[in-house]
């Protein structure tokens, strides 16, 4: 009976996802493009925005139904909030910057202190440790993880389709279905998000997918598989650090731009290479990490 969840969460999300596209365009909620992107992308200015809505909707509702651990739910909601907010701002002052970053931080801190709070303390990487350290470990990771998606949403369906190499097979390790009833939501949302975008899901999306994919595995104390499952996420914040760091030290840029696609964009790959290289490597990772799990 739960696995029909699954479907009619891609059913019902591939319905309404046209009928919200217009809303927005009626509405005129559109993305404004950060300037310091690739002038390639001047062409997605206006395009609907805060498409995650829709998935975190029915991701919630379709959770409730089933009672799930209620900080798979915090995790999508809190943090889709947070993106709410972030993209509302944006829309209101006509710029890509929405929040102040302190602002966006503040309360990413204080949404994953809530969501660590209900988690039982338990190991972590095999090491027991105190109560103190488990809460400041978790709202490191989840706090991160939010910021990496939303970091990785800058191409057309990238975010959307890394996200789904990563919780899909971490979903099946733990045999999760409300982990593939998100999954199918966002699968739904990738048929309108893919290039050219007829919607992004914006900060709205990002941050809440990428909390809830850091309290999945907080849950399961699967800290190990979270890393396994997000090596992309990963790779493209530590390409902004290591672009940070460079430029600050040694006033010298390693990449073209950061995050990473950006390099690989300017280097003259299409948005859709990126994005299939990308979800590919992840997905061969992930794989390659739950088989030797299952072993």
């Amino acid at each position: 009976m739960e696995a029909y969840f699954i479907g009619l969460s891609f059913v019902l999300a591939a319905i309404l996802y046209p009928l919200f596209i217009r809303m927005l365009k009626i509405k005129n909620i559109g993305q404004y493009i950060r300037e310091e992107g690739p002038d390639l992308h001047n062409y997605k200015t206006g395009t609907p925005t805060a498409g995650g809505i829709l998935f975190i909707l029915i991701s919630v509702l379709f959770g409730v139904i089933l009672k799930v651990p209620l900080v798979f739910l915090l995790s999508l909601s809190l943090f889709g909030l947070i993106g709410f907010m972030d993209d509302v701002a944006s829309i209101y002052k006509k710029d890509a910057l929405g929040l102040k970053a302190w602002q966006k931080f503040l309360l990413q801190i204080i949404f994953a202190f809530g969501l660590v709070s209900l988690e039982s303390t338990k190991p972590i990487f095999g090491v027991e440790v105190s109560r103190t350290l488990y809460n400041i470990f978790w709202i490191f990771v989840i706090v991160g993880a939010s910021n990496a998606v939303n970091l990785t949403d800058g191409l057309d369906g990238l975010a959307g389709w890394v996200f789904i190499t990563a919780i899909l097979p971490f979903g099946f390790l733990k045999q999760d279905i409300f982990a593939i009833i998100v999954a199918a939501a966002v699968l739904s949302f990738l048929l309108y998000n893919t290039r050219p975008a007829s919607i992004f899901m914006g900060d709205t999306g990002s941050l809440a997918l990428g909390a809830f994919l850091a309290t999945f595995a907080m849950h399961y104390n699967a800290e190990d598989a979270l890393v396994f499952t997000s090596t992309i996420f990963i790779v493209e914040t530590l390409s902004v650090i290591i672009q940070v760091s460079s430029f600050k030290l040694f006033n010298k840029r390693l990449f073209k731009m950061s995050p990473i696609h950006h390099h690989f964009e300017l280097l003259g790959w299409k948005e859709e290479k990126i994005v299939g290289i990308f979800a590919g490597i992840n997905l061969l990772i992930a794989l390659t990490f739950i088989v030797y799990k299952m072993w």
